[in-house]
């Protein structure tokens, strides 16, 4: 059976419409529906017209929901919601169709996948106006955010890969994860299959 793949960005501000949009297209993914819903329960679900409700949305702390369409891939979206005075838009994949990529680590077979995930991440991350403060890619991922980057890695479940801005340091010792430096971040890659 098929899982979500999940991407979290965490950013300190809300994304240009215009650029999400830009970014969407550049990947032939369309916007099939907006709407919002008051929390995970999916209680009382509301159709939303335009991305100029989504601040008024998150502010009051229920969750922006993005269904997208993209060819060859069954199910995709993106939901957005306020942590702290962050923003994490956590943009989701239907596996069904890619059977290597429901592994809960990086391996031979979907090695290469997650080099162009990571690529097309640090290229668009050029375009986006806003600097993303932290990025973890996973299987139907649990991420904690208390306003520490340090403590959310920690804390956050089934994460297979952090990118972080090298603008945070890396305080502990993370022992899940190897760690290797890019252009400008940190990649912290899951060292094995053991752990949350």
């Amino acid at each position: 059976m098929a899982i979500a793949l999940d991407i979290n960005l965490l950013f300190n501000k809300m994304l240009n419409s215009d650029i999400v949009s830009k970014l969407l297209n550049q990947y032939s993914v369309s916007i099939e529906s907006i709407s919002s819903i008051d929390n995970w329960m999916w209680e009382n679900e509301k159709k939303i017209d335009s991305f100029k409700q989504f601040e008024t949305i998150l502010d009051a702390r229920h969750i922006a929901v993005i269904k997208l369409k993209r060819p060859l891939v069954k199910d995709m979206g993106i939901f957005i919601e306020k942590m702290e005075n962050h923003y994490l838009y956590e943009v989701w994949i239907n596996t069904e169709g890619f059977p290597m990529l429901d592994c809960d680590k990086i391996t031979l077979d979907n090695h290469e996948f997650y080099k162009d995930l990571l690529q097309a991440i640090l290229e668009a991350n050029k375009t986006i106006d806003i600097p993303f403060e932290v990025i973890g890619i996973g299987l139907e991922t649990d991420i904690h955010y208390n306003g520490n980057i340090m403590d959310t890695i920690e804390n956050s479940k089934d994460v297979i890969l952090w990118i972080i801005n090298k603008h945070i340091e890396l305080t502990k010792e993370l022992k899940l994860y190897k760690i290797r430096e890019g252009k400008g971040v940190y990649i912290l890659e899951k060292s094995n299959g053991q752990g949350e």
